[in-house]
């Protein structure tokens, strides 16, 4: 079995900066608090729990010496005001790309634009964009126009290009004055093109990341266009049935993915497809 692994798959850059910070606090604080799961990975939570960071929804309860980080998703304003009235240290480890899109949408509000904001509306980074837009702002839905005449149009930044550049066509033809800001990071346009090439080369893809990951479930969609596909959290989870026929296989990551856990998908289909040993003739 010939194994295509993506260069680029696996943590992202904003992600290992909130891990390094995460475990820099650890390190010093009585207790280390996450506001909500540090990184959309299951397996990777966990282990961040054995080393002292635990998850939580709430903000109130924390004490002094005890810390609480904002996840690199970002938060609304609102909320980050009420974690530094508290006697814990903040520590902020929002992405400086997502903090970015923060400063456009303010920008947009403060020049009275009406903000269109592009992504998952469940999503923890669209939702504290939102906050910093308030009323005067919406996540967009292509069932509905929006009835505004001048707009500001800012997407997740993990969004897909393609899908940014289909709800600017949407919404150009009902609106007088449009200002967009592609605040779409680019790591994840690296990572969507590697994908393509590999499912285009290999003959079955695997994408490993969690399933509460948006931008793995994502790479994973794509992939599932162009070839056969399956989206893993564990090599735990491969079946050899999936690989009936098939010579080659691509792998690929969502950017909450740790390396360790690819390096143990491609552990266990090389376990699964050892290399042949060489017979030489005398």
């Amino acid at each position: 079995m010939k194994i295509y692994r993506a260069k680029h798959g696996g943590f992202c850059f904003g992600v290992k900066r909130a891990i390094k910070m995460a475990l820099e606090a650890a390190n010093e604080a009585e207790a280390v608090y996450s506001l909500g799961p540090l990184i959309h990975n299951r397996l990777a939570v966990e282990d961040l729990k054995k080393r002292g960071i635990r998850p939580t929804e709430k903000i109130d309860g924390t004490r002094k010496n005890e810390a609480i980080i904002i996840r690199s998703h970002g938060v609304a304003p609102d909320v980050l005001k009420k974690l530094k009235s508290k006697n814990c240290e903040v520590i902020d480890a929002t992405c400086p790309r997502v903090r970015r899109a923060q400063r456009y949408v303010q920008k947009l509000i403060d020049e009275g634009y009406y903000v269109v904001i592009v992504g998952e509306k469940d999503h923890p980074e669209v939702r504290g964009l939102l906050g910093y837009a308030g009323r005067h702002a919406t996540i967009y839905n292509d069932r509905h126009k929006i009835g505004k005449r001048k707009i500001g149009v800012v997407p997740q930044t993990t969004l897909n290009q393609e899908r940014f550049n289909d709800a600017v066509a949407d919404l150009m033809p009902n609106v007088i004055e449009m200002k967009i800001y592609n605040t779409i990071c680019r790591e994840t346009a690296v990572r969507i093109n590697e994908a393509t090439k590999l499912a285009k080369k290999a003959d079955v893809m695997i994408v490993v990341g969690g399933k509460n990951s948006a931008n793995t479930t994502r790479l994973y969609q794509l992939c599932k266009k162009l070839r056969r596909s399956h989206h893993i959290e564990s090599g735990n989870e491969l079946k050899r049935s999936w690989f009936k026929g098939a010579k080659s296989v691509g792998i690929t990551a969502g950017a909450s993915t740790p390396k360790q856990q690819v390096d143990e998908v491609v552990k266990s289909i090389r376990r699964m497809y050892p290399k042949k040993k060489k017979r030489y003739s005398r």
